[in-house]
């Protein structure tokens, strides 16, 4: 079978307490964020896979994967370090990465949006395959969740060094460099990512609409509020 032409890298650490979710932690503990880190990694690795439509990698924070990102990720999942750098040049790397490796339309996502499911994946790649050059899914906080290029694009348009990572701001200033080039934006649907307290009431909104949405996320957020989330 050909293998596809399109790539979905996922951005993650290996999941230890003090060491991951690190505002959240700060507010509900050390143990709770890990917890917490833990359930969205499960829930990412367990739906966010198409082998016909898309190959995913998982690009690690260290430089070897740790025994929670193994057990994990499993195939069809492959492991790759991050590498070095600002967090723009890596997400940048992953993508001339996958275009070295024969891949096209390149996804790039967080591990901080458990509610990310395939479809959202779906929907970015068939909007590449449309009129849009460059997608986001936005976050509520100003970020941006999922972002992704078609292979005309230049990733540097895409994470210039003057993006405020961690801010209101971050999708408006990739956004703007990317129009300053000329591509074609589209932004998709929101997906929220949990980097602090306040950012867990969009999921559960989410999860009163979706009984089925990230389980392992579910339960943890259960066990850290004391009560069923539905």
């Amino acid at each position: 079978m050909n293998a596809p032409v399109s790539r979905f890298v996922l951005f993650a650490r290996e999941p230890v307490p003090g060491f991951v979710k690190t505002r959240l932690a700060r507010e509900i503990g050390a143990a709770a964020a890990h917890s917490l880190y833990a359930a969205f990694l499960s829930d990412l690795a367990s739906c966010l896979t198409s082998p016909d439509r898309w190959d995913a990698v998982l690009a690690h924070a260290e430089f070897e994967a740790g025994p929670t990102l193994l057990a994990t990720f499993r195939p069809p999942w492959d492991l790759v370090p991050q590498g070095e750098g600002t967090l723009g040049e890596r997400l940048a790397r992953a993508v001339v990465r996958a275009r070295m490796e024969g891949r096209r339309d390149v996804l790039l996502a967080g591990s901080d949006a458990p509610t990310l499911t395939s479809e959202d994946l779906a929907e970015a790649f068939g909007a590449l395959a449309g009129d849009a050059d460059v997608v986001y899914a936005p976050a509520p906080d100003g970020g941006f969740s999922l972002v992704g290029m078609r292979g005309i694009v230049d990733p540097a348009a895409v994470f210039p060094a003057g993006v405020r990572w961690s801010s209101a701001h971050a999708l408006a200033d990739s956004r703007r460099s990317a129009e300053s080039r000329g591509y074609h934006v589209r932004l998709l649907s929101t997906v929220p990512d949990i980097d602090e307290i306040k950012d867990l009431v969009y999921v559960e909104a989410l999860f009163a609409a979706d009984p089925e949405l990230a389980p392992a996320t579910r339960r943890a957020l259960s066990a850290l509020l004391g009560r069923s989330v539905v």
